[in-house]
């Protein structure tokens, strides 16, 4: 009897950084960025970091359920570190990583990866979510005064860092092989 070799498809080393190094990078990176002040004085420009490694991760890793990781692995770590503008302050990043998760899964999205770009605009409007809950239950009612105002600029800089967040994965997918790209 004869025994054949089987030899399985070892992923290559582009493979390994694109579904493992990249995540990690942008775990860590988004988790010490939350505790870095940079005074602008516009509200939600510390999404540009945030929110465009996580389109980038979401647009570039072959499995959906990474965007999750990334997003549960950065808000845990700026939970545990308490870093961030507040106890609750993470958790946009899990948010926007659960939108992301479920707009790359769609179908329509797979084809059409630009859309995830224009979608992120919209997503960045989960960083306004846990300031206007924590000032309504603590009955701050002026906690919605200026929101249109501060909407208006987390929609602006959502698309900018969805537009960024793409062309990091585009150019991702033109240094990485077509083999190690998957399916």
């Amino acid at each position: 009897m004869t025994v054949l070799p089987w030899t399985t498809p070892r992923p290559s080393s582009l493979a390994l950084a694109r579904e493992v190094a990249f995540p990690a990078a942008a775990a860590v990176v988004i988790t010490l960025s939350s505790d870095m002040r940079m005074p602008l004085g516009l509200p939600g420009h510390r999404g540009l970091v945030w929110l465009t490694l996580l389109v980038a991760v979401a647009l570039t890793a072959r499995r959906p359920q990474t965007v999750l990781a990334v997003g549960a692995v950065s808000t845990a770590a700026t939970v545990l570190l308490q870093s961030g503008p507040g106890p609750w302050a993470g958790v946009r990043y899990l948010g926007a990583a659960t939108f992301l998760y479920l707009l790359t899964t769609s179908p329509a999205v797979q084809s059409r990866r630009w859309l995830v770009a224009l979608a992120a605009a919209p997503i960045h409007l989960v960083a306004l979510a846990v300031p206007i809950a924590t000032g309504l239950i603590g009955g701050h009612h002026a906690a919605v005064v200026g929101v249109g105002y501060k909407a208006l600029f987390h929609l602006g800089f959502g698309l900018v860092a969805g537009i960024l967040g793409w062309a990091i994965a585009a150019a991702i997918d033109w240094a990485t092989p077509e083999t190690s790209r998957g399916a």
